[in-house]
């Protein structure tokens, strides 16, 4: 049997390789759960994504689109295949991974997930509206978890071995010495695997080879807990993207709607006036001109909205043509006022410009400056009532260097919920008396890329029911020589 001393060496031997075994089990087991867990996360956020993105595809009956959404599975070599069904089951799609032998089912599997020894089959709905219009099957190899599985039991029975040879020489050496730090790291591990709880780190004290191991187990809990934040901020990051995903098909559904509708409505009223001149004879010169005055009305409308398309078109692809050049921008201020002076006398509405003289010339396209400040004042004619008020003022910055222009109105306001938005593409302000939605949504959007390219930038302040105020900055191209200007307030 030995002595007492060898049977009690041998005894926390066992007992250290028992808790350290029992420890690396344990961990092995939840991280396997935890691994899976996350593989099933992951892959039905690209399920419902690629679902989301085929939406389309399925209710136009489009199969190609989907062939080709579904090719963006390409960058995942693990993928064994991906299907899309139509509603009643039927093949719609398919996307097989390279050098993959897996056959595609030809109906839908039930709905959730299965893990296989090779593989994870997952099936989701494909919903529009919160109608399910198909389902999506994605099937990915098990090739990389089984390789880090393999890593960890490596990694984890070399831990395993060096604990022992550790304790063994170290105990026979000093046994109480030894003793202590091995029970604490014991019950570390157990501790960590209890609770899932990796930012515990072990203590560095004992014999050299007790320390190197805890530090081997600290970079372990280390290395794992960095690859939890990492998977975290993945899933935060896939989440995010796919809300924003959802926002603009949403936003272009809308927006969809809307041109439909601007398109439709002068075009309908000019066909509707020009059939009343082609068929009535007996129109009094007064009422033709009416009819005249409304198709020419009408046909501006149009050809707004179409311009409108076309800058925002333009703009974004790179293709707009900027005809740069040093422009006074007080004079293109007095110039917008000027244009835009007998709609708000139509409206009984006073424009005040206070903009100071002498401020200097910026570089930029003065018909795209202009487009901006017209749209700026048009915006605060529309949502200021009438006997209201619309200031305009100009001013020079010092920190950053440029000039800036605000409009000031007096009409309801902008709800805080919309301040954020209202220069997004396709967004549309609403009434909040009537809940109508006014404009296109491209005004201001294309404003906010007119000023960005110039290297401004365009914000809004506003209070409900006490106005609004729209201001935007652009910078000097070579800021004018004089140290001694101070800034004037806007």
């Amino acid at each position: 049997m030995g002595t007492m001393k060898q049977q009690l060496i041998l005894v926390n031997i066992v007992t250290t390789a028992a808790a350290v075994l029992l420890a690396i089990v344990l961990m092995f087991s939840a991280e396997v759960t935890t691994w899976k867990e996350a593989l099933v996360r992951d892959i039905a956020i690209k399920a419902d994504i690629i679902g989301n993105q085929c939406t389309a595809a399925l209710t136009f009956d489009a199969p190609q689109d989907a062939v080709e959404i579904l090719g963006a599975l390409r960058a995942d070599g693990q993928i064994d295949y991906a299907a899309v069904y139509a509603k009643d089951g039927t093949m719609f799609a398919a996307y097989r991974g390279q050098g993959r032998s897996a056959r595609v089912p030809e109906i839908p599997p039930p709905l959730g997930h299965v893990f296989e020894a090779d593989h994870l089959e997952l099936t989701r709905q494909v919903l529009l509206h919160d109608d399910q219009i198909g389902t999506i099957t994605i099937r990915i190899g098990l090739e990389h978890l089984r390789a880090v599985l393999f890593k960890y039991v490596t990694v984890s029975v070399a831990v395993l071995v060096i604990a022992l040879l550790a304790a063994s020489v170290l105990l026979i050496r000093l046994q109480r010495t030894i003793t202590t730090p091995v029970t604490d790291l014991a019950r570390l591990m157990e501790r960590v695997s209890r609770d899932k709880d990796y930012s515990h780190r072990a203590g560095r004290s004992g014999p050299d080879e007790l320390v190197s191991l805890a530090g081997s187990f600290n970079e372990m809990l280390s290395a794992i807990q960095s690859r939890d934040r990492d998977l975290e901020r993945s899933l935060t990051e896939l989440q995010t993207a796919y809300g924003k995903l959802k926002d603009l098909d949403r936003l272009k559904s809308d927006f969809i709607s809307t041109v439909s509708h601007e398109l439709r409505t002068p075009i309908t009223s000019i066909k509707a006036f020009v059939d009343i001149l082609g068929l009535k004879k007996n129109l009094t010169d007064e009422r033709r001109k009416r009819i005249l005055a409304t198709i020419s009305a009408e046909s501006d409308r149009l050809a707004r909205l179409i311009s409108d398309l076309l800058d925002l078109s333009r703009i974004e692809s790179g293709v707009m043509q900027w005809r740069d050049q040093d422009t006074d921008i007080n004079a293109v201020v007095r110039e917008a006022i000027a244009g835009i002076l007998p709609l708000a006398q139509n409206r009984r509405i006073v424009i005040e410009d206070r903009s100071p003289e002498g401020l200097p010339a910026v570089v930029v396209d003065r018909d795209r400056l202009m487009q901006v400040i017209m749209n700026l004042l048009s915006n605060a004619i529309k949502f200021t009532p009438a006997e209201g008020t619309i200031i305009v003022e100009s001013g020079r910055q010092a920190f950053p260097a440029g000039v800036s222009v605000s409009v000031r109105d007096t009409g309801r306001g902008i709800p805080v919920s919309e301040l954020n938005r209202i220069f997004e593409k396709f967004h549309r302000a609403g009434d909040a008396a009537t809940g109508a939605m006014e404009g296109t949504g491209l005004g201001l959007a294309i404003c906010r890329q007119i000023v960005e390219h110039y290297g401004g930038r365009i914000w809004a302040s506003s209070s409900e029911g006490r106005g609004s105020v729209f201001t935007f900055f652009i910078p000097f191209a070579h800021p004018p020589e004089d140290p001694g200007a101070a800034a004037t307030p806007v």
